[in-house]
């Protein structure tokens, strides 16, 4: 039973990962007062790996900041006071969330998100009830005219409440801000050469290594590890991926690597068995492909974003979406619902040059897939030895889920899309 009322309730610090202990708040997308309404962006917390920015689930106020901006939190302590309008709805745990507790109200959402002109698959999920709040921000007018006194169109500018104070305090021009995004408080301090954050954020690479070894060691303790490899020839999808992005624009043409995620998708979706997590000594199905790209950092490290139901999405929007989460992961600016754990991952070696990798299977998750770089090589068709493009492609297995058998059905079903696709 589902009734409207208000209430009030707190904002919790988030999971953002399987091995996430503690978070960092480093930046506000709302003032203390302000309202949020359900899919906002409210804060930046900085996480060993990443800056995540955070969303909220159903319209509220927040009331009050309980932690100090850079100040180390545990997952699932309360950093806001809010006040929610939005349905009280029975706290069910969903089943894809870590242990931990996350923040606030909490739903799991699907679908296509378009936030500040970017576009993806995107799902969110927590534990508790959902409060969800977007980017509070300040909307500033200007009026400015040319040197041939022709008047500009009015410009609308989107600042939090971090780059407004910043921009007062430094004496930065609001009219000669760009007017197609949100400004944030890093966007001023980087105009102003002093980017002023928080002392762990100088220096990510420690930490961000050790929590790997963490997620390492958990994983080879917990997990018995076996592979399976297999030679896939894509050369009769190559060429026909070119002739594809021959009748596509620009913009929608698409690289072999978003043919191969896409593929592994589809392979995710016909072999359950790989598909899931080891959990309370059983292995768990997913509802859906929830497909973990590993990301390699330029600060070092790596970082896992999920495509959420990837299985149905077609190369041309797995392409925008990996565009996406690739220059948003460099920049630090991924998302909560990027980090909704995966279901699967997926660690694509090939731009770094190497042949083959026999991956480490990210707990819980019962299943890597991992890619290597396409080549050139010579192989034999038809009695013929001729020159083909083919990829080594792997499975990391958890045997306590599933066997070599399913690998290998898994790997048949790849290829097998591989020629079906785009």
């Amino acid at each position: 039973m589902t009734t409207i009322e208000r209430h009030t309730d707190v904002f919790r610090m988030p999971a953002l990962g399987a091995d996430m202990t503690e978070g960092r708040v480093v930046e506000w997308y709302v003032d203390e007062g302000g309202r949020a309404e359900r899919g906002d962006l409210v804060a930046v917390v900085e996480t060993d790996k990443s800056d995540i920015e955070i969303e909220v689930f159903e319209p509220c106020v927040f009331e009050e900041y309980l932690v100090r901006i850079g100040q180390p939190v545990p997952v699932g302590e309360p950093i806001a006071r809010v006040t929610v309008d939005g349905p009280r709805a029975e706290r069910t745990p969903a089943r894809e969330q870590p242990p931990a507790p996350a923040h606030v109200a909490s739903t799991t959402t699907t679908g296509s998100t378009t936030t500040t002109g970017t576009t993806g698959n995107t799902t969110s999920n927590t534990t508790g009830n959902t409060t969800k709040a977007t980017t509070t921000t300040t909307t500033t007018t200007t009026t400015t005219t040319e040197p041939n006194h022709r008047e500009r169109a009015t410009a609308r500018r989107r600042m939090t409440p971090r780059a407004r104070r910043l921009a007062r305090e430094r004496g930065v021009d609001v009219g000669s801000l760009p007017t197609d995004a949100t400004i944030t408080g890093d966007t001023i301090a980087r105009l102003t050469e002093d980017v002023r954050r928080s002392p762990s954020r100088a220096d990510r690479s420690p930490n961000l290594r050790r929590a790997i070894a963490r997620l390492m060691e958990r994983s080879w303790a917990e997990i018995p590890h076996y592979h399976v490899v297999s030679t896939i020839d894509l050369t009769d999808a190559d060429d026909r991926l070119q002739r594809y992005n021959e009748t596509r624009p620009v913009e929608e043409r698409v690289v072999i690597a978003a043919l191969l995620y896409a593929a592994a998708a589809r392979a995710a979706h016909e072999t359950p068995q790989l598909n899931g997590w080891w959990r309370d000594g059983t292995f768990v199905p997913s509802e859906s492909v929830d497909l973990g790209i590993v990301l390699a950092l330029r600060t070092g490290g790596i970082v896992i974003p999920t495509i959420q139901a990837a299985d149905r999405v077609d190369t041309t929007e797995m392409m925008s979406v990996v565009r996406d989460l690739v220059e948003r992961a460099r920049r630090g600016r991924l998302r909560e619902r990027d980090m909704r754990p995966a279901s699967i991952s997926v660690t694509n070696m090939g731009d770094l040059g190497a042949d083959s990798v026999l991956g480490v299977i990210p707990p819980p998750q019962v299943a890597l897939v991992g890619l290597g770089a396409p080549r050139l090589r010579p192989a034999v068709v038809d009695d013929t030895l001729t020159p083909r493009l083919l990829v080594e492609a792997s499975i990391a297995g958890d045997h306590r889920a599933h066997d070599g058998m399913a690998a290998a059905r898994f790997l048949r079903h790849f290829h097998r899309h591989l020629e079906d696709l785009p």
